[in-house]
């Protein structure tokens, strides 16, 4: 019997529960190289309406949107699903940015909400308000959409997991401790999906987050060092590991 490492994320179907962090892949060369590998999807650099080239926020640096469409429709047409990373100066410009890249053929929309110029642009974790606003216009795209969470806020995981209920968002990004991903499964309440980012070397540090209730990994670190290549190792290292 076929070991299905797959998984699916807010309705959405991954061959392989592994897949890049936004931050770990930006060059069109490199994400075209995800697209021939074992990748459980393609996630774009973190995008803007803008060319974004702040000198305190690197992190975000792209050259705007609509540079990067092209390249999402062109890695649409694979046979790997794509998730359009998106940041935003206001609620309207994620609802924007989420509307566009669905219409460009992605498959799942992650709004960056974890980038420190969100947090100083909007602070959506302060002001519950602010947060709704964002949800809302997320949930104007025709696709599906995950948030980013940062690694410390002040709203608590139940508040947010109501919230992103209400709004209809089924899926959050964080990151690989207990602080991060396990508490907020403990206390975010049911129907979300969990992805977690960090942390992951070998396949057992992906089948080891799975067991506790992750549904899907993002890979960062491991990705730099390795290359596209990695992925495969991860898939090997977890079918050989079940066949033990």
């Amino acid at each position: 019997m076929t070991l299905d490492l797959g998984a699916t994320v807010a309705g959405v179907r991954f061959p392989f529960c592994a897949m890049n962090a936004s931050h770990a892949v930006h060059s069109s060369a490199n994400l075209r190289a995800l697209a021939d590998s074992e990748v459980g999807a393609i996630v774009l650099g973190t995008s803007t309406v803008h060319p974004f080239l702040h000198p305190e926020f690197r992190s975000l640096h792209n050259p705007g949107y609509d540079k990067l469409l092209p390249l999402a429709r062109e890695l649409a047409t694979g046979d790997k699903p794509v998730v359009a990373s998106v940041a935003g100066a206001s609620a309207e410009e994620y609802g924007f940015l989420a509307r566009a890249f669905g219409e460009a053929g992605v498959a799942l929309v992650e709004a960056n909400l974890a980038d420190a110029w969100v947090e100083v642009t909007l602070a959506p974790f302060d002001d519950v308000v602010v947060l709704r606003a964002i949800l809302t216009q997320l949930a104007t795209s025709a696709v599906p959409a995950s948030v980013k969470l940062p690694e410390r806020m002040r709203l608590s995981y139940r508040h947010l997991g109501e919230e992103l209920r209400a709004a209809g968002v089924r899926c959050a990004v964080a990151r690989n401790d207990f602080t991060g991903y396990e508490k907020l499964l403990l206390e975010g309440g049911p129907g979300l999906d969990v992805i977690v980012v960090g942390g992951i070397t070998s396949g057992y540090d992906v089948r080891r987050a799975i067991a506790k209730g992750a549904k899907a990994v993002q890979v960062d670190a491991a990705l730099g060092k390795e290359g596209a290549g990695v992925f495969a190792r991860l898939a090997k290292e977890m079918r050989a590991a079940r066949g033990r």
